[in-house]
């Protein structure tokens, strides 16, 4: 019988199908899981972007590089006499020596001279390491469910470092890199990441109701981070690899290196983003 009468009942028209269709996913689109309807972000409806916020946040933007450029003599000064200060008083082998000249690009930064006596991983050490990287493995995975992303950073670590002693075990004399390029690639990506933090910020900061004040000191205290954590983290760094050698480098230096520079980089974000905006402010913020 409904075989006879979907026979007998002419088929709908395309256009009106569409169009019931298009207004049954009109109205499906602003709902939730749970089918209440879902009312825009308050991150969407409030951004008011006002032209001249715009020009003023690239003119900020431009005119803090410009000035951390014509800093960057200074600031490579202060990183290598900070740094060969360290590496003295710690009083490890090795020929350091301060910058010669600075250079001519803006990008980069002079960097000093950093020569450790350091040499390939004994046979006993890589099979002790080899040993501590699958320990770390499986305790990873024993950690309860609140310490799970420091399982899986674990385990990142270890794969890293598992891969570093497969490659000395290997070919023991054909690692590539030494303890001067690694300290001085680290300073140069302290230096860009201070180049990029004005832009940066523009992008996620300065574009918001923001005071010039606040824009002003998120960059400030970024620039004042970096520039204090830099030598400190590759002093560091030349320390372990004094004690460690050429096998801790990779581990240092994709886990431990700039990552530590950004993941301080966020936070300073972070907490700026909690300061007062336009809604808590008495007077409107251009």
């Amino acid at each position: 019988m409904f075989d006879l009468l979907r026979r007998l009942t002419p088929p709908a028209r395309p256009d009106f199908q569409h169009s019931v269709q298009h207004a049954m996913l009109g109205e499906l689109t602003p709902r939730g899981a749970r089918g209440a309807r879902a009312p825009m972000h308050r991150s969407i409806w409030g951004l008011h972007l006002p032209p001249h916020r715009l020009a003023g946040a690239v003119a900020l933007a431009l005119v803090l590089t410009l000035v951390l450029v014509l800093l960057r003599p200074l600031i490579a000064s202060a990183w290598s006499a900070e740094l060969l200060w360290w590496l003295t008083r710690m009083e490890l082998s090795g020929r350091f020596a301060g910058i010669t000249e600075h250079g001519q690009l803006p990008f980069q930064v002079a960097t000093p001279v950093v020569t450790l006596f350091v040499s390939a991983p004994l046979p006993t050490t890589l099979m002790f390491n080899a040993i501590g990287v699958v320990a770390v493995w499986w305790l990873s995975g024993m950690l309860p469910d609140v310490a799970r992303p420091g399982g899986y950073l674990l385990r990142v670590g270890a794969i890293i470092h598992g891969a570093a002693v497969l490659f000395f075990w290997i070919w023991p004399a054909s690692f590539p890199h030494s303890v001067n390029e690694h300290v001085g690639n680290g300073l140069q990506q302290c230096w860009a990441l201070m180049l990029l933090a004005p832009w940066i910020h523009l992008c996620t900061y300065y574009l918001f109701a923001v005071t010039w004040v606040q824009r002003l000191a998120l960059t400030l205290l970024t620039w004042g981070y970096l520039f204090l954590l830099a030598p400190l983290l590759f002093a560091l760094h030349t320390l372990v690899l004094h004690a460690w050698g050429l096998l801790a480098m990779p581990l240092l230096h994709l886990l431990f290196g700039v990552m530590v520079a950004i993941i301080g980089f966020v936070a300073l974000y972070g907490w700026a983003m909690g300061w007062a905006n336009a809604r808590q402010q008495s007077t409107p913020v251009p």
